[in-house]
């Protein structure tokens, strides 16, 4: 079947309303469970007692923070990852190694400095992508609060960063 006009089709795509009963059972739904909910008792709460998300003791130093938050205390959700590692695949790691520049001179210091800087921006868009709000190159907690490790992930944009850049040079 074949529509000639755009309001045909709005007509036949648009979702037909719920019937006014319908509407009506469901308030009225409402209704009865908010007054048998105002109507349950309640207990007082015994002083002293704070009722506290459960907060997780950081070990971590603000140093080793690549992006993120950097207060222990405003840390949820972290990431970790191998530094040294993602540092090393970077076009400026491979460059250092290859042509054996010292990491203390000029050349090595404005390198690392790039390098550094794509690791940040990659560990930052896995970090917005993934849900978490920092990354860090070393961070545990006293409970032992499992920290995912998201190393092949900024890896990967680490990748598809030098061929966006390689084909946006060509």
């Amino acid at each position: 079947m074949r529509l000639s006009t755009l309001d045909e089709q709005l007509e036949l795509a648009r979702t037909p309303l719920p019937s006014k009963s319908l509407l009506a059972a469901r308030i009225g739904l409402i209704v009865v469970a908010t007054l048998v909910c105002a109507a349950a008792p309640v207990r007082p709460v015994p002083r002293g007692v704070l009722f506290a998300p459960a907060q997780v003791e950081w070990v971590m130093e603000a140093a080793d923070s690549i992006c993120g938050v950097r207060e222990s205390r405003q840390i949820r959700k972290p990431a970790k990852v191998r530094f040294d590692h993602l540092i090393a695949i970077t076009p400026e790691g491979k460059k250092i190694k290859r042509e054996r520049i010292d990491p203390d001179s000029a050349k090595g210091i404005r390198l690392m400095s790039k390098a550094k800087s794509r690791v940040r921006e990659a560990s930052s868009m896995v970090m917005k992508r993934q849900g978490y709000d920092s990354v860090w190159k070393r961070i545990s907690s006293r409970k032992g609060t499992h920290i995912v490790d998201v190393t092949a992930y900024v890896e990967i944009e680490i990748d598809n960063s030098q061929q966006t850049s390689a084909t946006c040079a060509s």
